[in-house]
């Protein structure tokens, strides 16, 4: 989980932007410049939740010349109606704007992991009604030549099919009971979404949908009892694990250190990063993946047959972990934390108990010397919950929503 929660919050304000239903006219005509060559590496499958269907995936800039680009917006639109989806320019590009690596990563990096890009390349999430979701997606992107004393030069392409042929995977409850509220998930702000990882030469979005879950009271909203400094106190360390589904494992560590005092962990390696951890091989070569486990508390090893609501271990702070939490996440393809690619999921069945007040954390994270300590001492009165619980099926959690599993 970030360790830098107060700049989540701010941005957070950002995201009535990408509210889906805008109208306006994409041109009809595109642009004749070729300085710039666009692709989706990873296609976006439409993911349900309670605001809409989310769509989220990275737009790749490949300069044709060699030269550095100057982006000043860009543009996304349904490739039928010309319809524009999704705006970014000034401080929201800002935001969602990977620039490639000076000096580029080397061939070693390349090959054996690094958070360095080697392309330009925009984090894309937006959302649009169930009965709306665009059959293919066109890009358009401005580019500042002021520099060069030309007039801003429009590049239109990357167009992609939106994976209506494919779906999310199911999970079953991961935790049990109320107060589990989701974080750093459904929103191109997250640490999750901007992580953009090349191994084996690649590079990919491994967290894109993942989620850091962190218990709190149901009914007063706070964190922890006692000292907020200690992990121990935190009410989600030591709760049962489930696997989400039937499955195999595939890989699965134990026997790192539990990280004793929130927001001290040691610097992380790609070996320590999950710290005491379970993957677990899902079929259709999807993997679903378990962090943060207490250290001793793995009860499964690899080749173990699996059935959903097994016990798998123990929610806990090791490896890359401010304070106790699980962080969940579902890749494709290869069993790994950091060299796979996110795969959406949704979770079977949950009840939507409320969320975190955005506004109000902001407030008072603005007066002088607030440290993260006491914004987790005094979650309960940032968090909200419904009178009444809302239902969901086969939906994937909103960005800091309060759920209850069965």
């Amino acid at each position: 989980m970030s360790a830098k929660l107060q700049l989540l919050i701010l941005m957070l304000a950002l995201t009535a932007i990408l509210v889906a239903g805008c109208t306006q006219p994409a041109p009809a005509s595109g642009s004749t410049a070729t300085a710039l060559n666009m692709t989706v590496p990873f296609a976006p499958v439409p993911v349900p939740a309670g605001s809409g269907m989310q769509l989220a995936y990275e737009l790749e800039l490949v300069p044709a010349d060699g030269r550095v680009p100057v982006v000043e917006k860009v543009e996304v639109f349904d490739a039928a109606t010309k319809t524009v989806l999704f705006t970014a320019d000034g401080d929201l590009l800002a935001a969602l704007y990977h620039p490639a690596a000076v000096p580029p990563p080397t061939p070693a990096e390349l090959q054996d992991g690094t958070g360095k890009v080697p392309m330009p390349r925009v984090s894309v999430w937006f959302v649009v009604k169930p009965d709306a979701v665009p059959d293919r997606l066109v890009h358009r992107v401005t580019l500042n030549r002021s520099a060069s004393g030309l007039p801003p030069e429009t590049v239109t392409g990357g167009e992609v099919a939106v994976r209506k042929d494919a779906a999310p995977v199911v999970i079953g409850a991961p935790m049990s009971g109320p107060g589990w509220m989701a974080m750093e998930t459904t929103s191109p702000f997250t640490h999750h979404f901007s992580a953009q990882i090349t191994i084996g030469g690649v590079t990919r979005v491994p967290q894109r949908y993942a989620q850091d879950w962190i218990l709190l009271d149901p009914v007063t909203g706070a964190a922890a009892k006692g000292n907020f400094t200690l992990a121990r106190n935190y009410f989600g360390f030591g709760k049962e694990l489930y696997a989400g589904a039937d499955g195999t494992v595939v890989a699965a560590l134990d026997g790192l250190p539990d990280i004793e005092t929130i927001y001290s962990a040691p610097p992380a390696t790609l070996d320590t990063a999950a710290g005491n951890f379970v993957i677990i091989d899902v079929g259709n070569k999807k993997y679903a993946c378990y962090a943060h486990m207490v250290n001793g508390s793995v009860r499964v090893k690899p080749g173990d047959v699996v059935k959903e609501g097994q016990v798998i271990g123990l929610m806990g702070n090791s490896g890359n972990s401010d304070i106790p939490h699980l962080h969940f996440q579902v890749v494709t393809d290869t069993p790994s934390f950091l060299g796979a690619e996110g795969y959406p999921h949704v979770f079977r069945s949950f009840d939507s108990q409320g969320g975190v007040h955005i506004n109000r954390a902001i407030e008072r994270q603005a007066s002088p010397g607030y440290t993260m300590t006491q914004l987790w001492s005094e979650m309960g009165e940032f968090a909200e919950y419904l009178k009444t619980p809302v239902p969901r099926q086969n939906m994937l959690p909103e960005n800091n929503e309060i759920v209850r599993f069965p």
